[in-house]
């Protein structure tokens, strides 16, 4: 069958369009003073509304942002377009203010949980927070990672679907839904690899945990104990329809409030918020939320996290599920825990015949399918890390604890990307090869409001609703009266209600 796959890619051209999907990055980290304290300052007022800013959001306080970047095609661009954000917030905060790298939210005292519980001012989300609160608690919702948006080249799937799949699938949106969920579970499959590869939460710095846990661990985060639903209320893989039966039954019995509730690893997403739309529409992404905040990268992600996971995900198209795939749903989860709670310096005995197989297939995979160097550049990576455990980011960050806290090292990290990015040469540096000064404020600005913008090959594109601006990438624009005013001229319709929450 992978053959059979393999050269039906070949056969139908398809096979740069195998390493062409497309990334969303949706980033959530704490605002902190200097102190290392939980941040005080209301949220900036310069930001557009959160009821549509696209890309500058917060999660369940005020103080914990949400960055969110356009979908993009390809991992390292996407990261490019994260550090842009990073950059601009950094800009915003005020001199004693500074972003927490850490999944794990730092250190909370009595004031300090009264203040998160207080710090929302987002009133068409309350119930919703006030319901989370009372269930999960404020320590559990405000640990904060990197999720990772991923959606497979439309004309890729297409194509498979029109010559080969047509007549095995109803519809293409059935199609689509069975092919990502394919990619959903293989990830659930091996996410201890990645909690092996990335886990980056090794304590927690209040009293979240059970006193008898031995840290450090891999990653709090990602285990049991951390940013995941009640162990009653998990959510199967084993199938789609049993998935999307379950999702159905817990959010009319009151389970969830929502499908938003479920924490699992991997998430569909669609259109809506109701998953029989989802599944009628067909897929269009998937969510993973199994990664920690990465802070020995200045995004927060790196371009190699990225790039394995878009290879395992290429390889998985084709990947054929295990036989009893219910047993080894049940093998990985507990293969999962452990991994997350075990000493980040060792490597459990079971790790590389486990995974063993897996690296070379994905090699051998990259190999016929002549795929780009960065992904075999990304499997060496890491066929390095499952060797030397010291290489992995829990090991790195096990060795920087001190007096059983991250604190030291955090603040460290804090105070140099911000001194770091309040240092660049350019209003957006990771442009500055292509784009003239002055088209970098006007995308910075047209961020700051919540205007889309599309940065494509030969132009940049503001965009509100239908109406869509072009510039040059080298114009030099001039701003007599001020870049948000510029802005607003050539977007009469762009009104306060969509500047102001």
């Amino acid at each position: 069958m992978v053959e059979k796959f393999l050269q039906a890619v070949k056969d139908l051209d398809l096979t740069e369009k195998l390493f062409q999907g497309f990334f969303g990055l949706e980033v959530e980290e704490h605002r902190i003073t200097t102190d290392g304290k939980i941040s005080r300052y209301p949220y900036p007022t310069e930001f557009g509304s959160r009821r549509t800013h696209p890309y500058l959001q917060s999660d369940f306080t005020d103080s914990m942002l949400e960055l969110v970047t356009e979908p993009t095609k390809g991992g390292r661009e996407t990261v490019k377009n994260l550090r842009m954000l990073q950059q601009i917030v950094q800009s915003y905060l005020h001199e004693d203010e500074r972003i927490w790298p850490f999944s794990m939210p730092p250190h909370l005292d009595e004031d300090d949980l009264k203040f998160a519980h207080d710090d929302f001012t987002r009133p068409w989300f309350q119930d919703y927070r006030d319901y989370l609160e009372k269930k999960y608690g404020i320590e559990h919702e405000i640990i904060a990672g990197t999720h990772i948006n991923y959606s497979l080249n439309e004309k890729l799937l297409k194509t498979l679907y029109e010559k080969i799949m047509y007549d095995k699938y109803e519809t293409y949106a059935a199609f689509k839904n069975v092919t990502y969920f394919k990619l959903a579970q293989n990830f659930v499959l091996y996410r201890w690899l990645f909690t092996y590869l990335y886990g980056a939460s090794p304590l927690s710095e209040n009293k979240y945990a059970p006193d008898e846990l031995d840290y450090p661990v891999r990653s709090l985060r990602n285990s049991n104990l951390g940013y995941s639903n009640h162990p009653g209320e998990k959510i199967t893989y084993e199938s789609l329809e049993s998935q999307a039966a379950q999702l159905e039954k817990y959010v009319a019995d009151g389970t969830f409030y929502s499908i938003h509730e479920f924490y699992g690893p991997v998430r569909m997403k669609g259109k809506g918020d109701d998953f029989k739309r989802i599944l009628n529409e067909g897929v269009s992404y998937l969510e993973f939320r199994a990664f920690d905040l990465d802070p020995l990268s200045r995004a927060g992600v790196s371009d190699d996290t990225l790039d394995f996971l878009e290879i395992f995900l290429a390889y998985s198209i084709c990947a054929p599920l295990p036989d009893d795939l219910p047993a080894a749903l049940a093998d990985a989860d507990k293969k999962n825990q452990e991994m997350a709670l075990g000493n980040p310096n060792e490597r459990p005995e079971w790790l590389r015949k486990s995974v063993g197989p897996l690296i070379n297939n994905m090699a051998a995979f990259a190999e016929a399918m002549n795929a780009p160097k960065k992904y075999t550049t990304a499997i060496i990576i890491t066929a390095k890390r499952l060797k030397n455990v010291k290489l992995t980011l829990g090991s790195q960050l096990a060795a920087r604890i001190e007096d059983d806290s991250l604190v030291t090292y955090g603040l460290k990290v804090a105070n140099d990307r911000y001194l770091k990015q309040r240092t660049l040469a350019h209003p957006i540096q990771v442009l500055s090869d292509k784009y003239s000064d002055s088209v970098q404020q006007l995308i910075k600005e047209a961020i700051v409001m919540g205007i889309r913008v599309r940065m494509l090959s030969d132009h940049v594109e503001l965009i509100v609703n239908e109406h869509h601006e072009s510039f040059e990438p080298e114009a030099m624009l001039e701003f007599p009266r001020g870049v948000r005013d510029f802005i607003e001229g050539k977007f009469p319709e762009f009104t306060m209600d969509h500047q102001k929450d």
